[in-house]
């Protein structure tokens, strides 16, 4: 089975590198990638406990951009544990969640919710973690607010809520480009989650390699609808379950929501494919 869509400690996951290749090994998952936001220091523990366990692993990283005051996720795959050119970049993506978080926290407090924001930001720096909303929803609940994550995104920190602070981040298209120069495949994350099927044909003239068909917030219906728009664009299928841990929502599609060995081929591919025009073979 195949997962790559997978996260850990290193940013809004739960589990440890290495824990959660025992957990996805556990569940009966061969293939893989961790694909934490805006950083690849997951990477490498992910990759020796996999090879331990004799599995097939793949580094891959999920990137933030915004268009139009909404955050887009777009999904890197077949990268190098340090890809080139690609750190700076990544630096600027993750100090700009520590001024958005502060901007929330400012939010938050002035609606009656405060929240003990420097110590977020001193725990997610010591431990060098990307810092990001579920994070916050977490301080929300060690604050008392609320009773769930859920809450916490459906009272405050949803997309256009009351303490919702966009990112300043690049486009879609500029993170499929830098994605393409580190020598990645990138893919549109969850696209039935955001709704934007308006940014597909754009994005598949700009290099677009997948769109991100198999989620675990798709269903049936859903699916089909964007196994259609990538065979239309001529784009291969991604998926994964977007686990973070058991306590999440997600956590049940772990071992269930998978990308198909055939469409894993498609996407292996593409990789191919751009590995063979950069290299000139």
């Amino acid at each position: 089975m195949i997962d790559l869509h997978l996260h850990t400690t290193a940013s809004d996951g739960t589990l440890a590198p290495a824990a959660l290749v025992d957990r996805a090994r556990a569940v009966g998952l061969r293939t893989l990638s961790v694909t934490d936001h805006d950083t690849m220091a997951g990477v490498p523990e992910a990759a020796e406990a996999a090879a331990s366990h004799g599995l097939e692993f793949f580094p891959g990283i999920e990137i933030t951009a915004v268009s139009e005051q909404r955050e887009i996720h777009m999904l890197g795959y077949f990268l190098d544990q340090s890809p080139p050119g690609l750190e700076p970049f990544l630096e600027i993506q993750r100090s700009d969640r520590f001024r958005r978080a502060r901007e929330m926290a400012k939010l938050l407090a002035d609606l009656g919710a405060p929240i003990d924001i420097d110590g977020l930001i001193s725990q997610a720096t010591a431990e060098e973690r990307t810092l990001t909303r579920p994070m916050v929803a977490r301080a929300l609940m060690d604050a008392g607010h609320v009773s769930s994550e859920q809450e916490a995104f459906h009272r405050w920190i949803r997309d256009g809520g009351p303490a919702y602070v966009v990112r300043q981040a690049v486009s879609p298209a500029e993170v499929v480009r830098l994605i393409s120069r580190a020598g990645g495949v990138s893919a549109l994350a969850h696209p039935g989650l955001l709704g934007r099927d308006d940014l597909i044909p754009s994005l598949a003239k700009t290099g677009l390699g997948a769109i991100e068909v198999y989620h675990s917030g798709h269903d049936a219906k859903t699916r089909a609808h964007y196994a259609r728009l990538a065979a239309q664009h001529e784009l291969a299928s991604s998926g994964g379950s977007d686990y973070h841990g058991e306590s999440h929502h997600r956590a049940k599609s772990l071992g269930v929501v998978t990308l198909p060995r055939e469409a894993f081929m498609q996407l292996s591919q593409r990789f191919l494919l751009a590995h063979s025009v950069t290299h000139g073979a």
